[in-house]
């Protein structure tokens, strides 16, 4: 196996580990995974949202609404979402859970868990984009994205992730997966 091949953590439709599949060999289309939804909001109150990179496999050139991917082998939610801020956005800081939640849609089951940080520039520092993964960052109002008067391409599961959260639907749970 290549040694930068990921090692998802494959789950079943109640969100209990079932196993583990490299990510060559994992089908997106019927295979439940899970997924780290990170918003991330700026001193303005308003989100950074990542203009996906041309050569992705999923998505590729459309709007993440949140930082994050996939939960490797070995890895909790908290873990593989604080490794994902650091990979795609240069820095890390506190997260706060919002719960977890399910989204199916066309190449994708998913069992994903929200959380929430603040980037503060003069604190965090210049963000330092992960080029394979993100082409560029732009700040959006929830508002801008729920509305999408520009009729940008977003990433549909970051968009339920974030209709998850403004709707209040998932909190975080004592008894949530880690």
């Amino acid at each position: 196996m290549p040694v930068n091949d990921e090692v998802i953590i494959l789950v079943d439709q109640h969100n209990n580990i079932i196993g583990d599949v490299p990510r060559r060999k994992m089908d997106f289309s019927t295979d439940f995974h899970r997924v780290t939804y990170i918003l991330v909001f700026n001193k303005a109150g308003n989100l950074l949202v990542q203009k996906r990179a041309a050569d992705k496999a999923f998505c590729p050139n459309f709007y993440g609404i949140t930082t994050g991917g996939v939960v490797e082998k070995g890895e909790s939610y908290i873990d593989s979402a604080h490794r994902e801020l650091q990979e795609e956005l240069g820095f890390d800081a506190p997260l706060e859970s919002q719960g977890i939640f399910l989204t199916q849609g066309e190449g994708f089951n998913i069992w994903g868990k929200i959380f929430v940080c603040h980037y503060d520039q003069e604190e965090h520092g210049e963000l330092t984009l992960q080029q394979k993964e993100v082409a560029s960052i732009h700040e959006m109002s929830i508002d801008d994205i729920l509305t999408n008067p520009n009729n940008l391409p977003f990433t549909p599961d970051s968009l339920d992730a974030l209709q998850h959260f403004t709707s209040q639907l998932t909190q975080a749970k004592s008894d949530d997966p880690l």
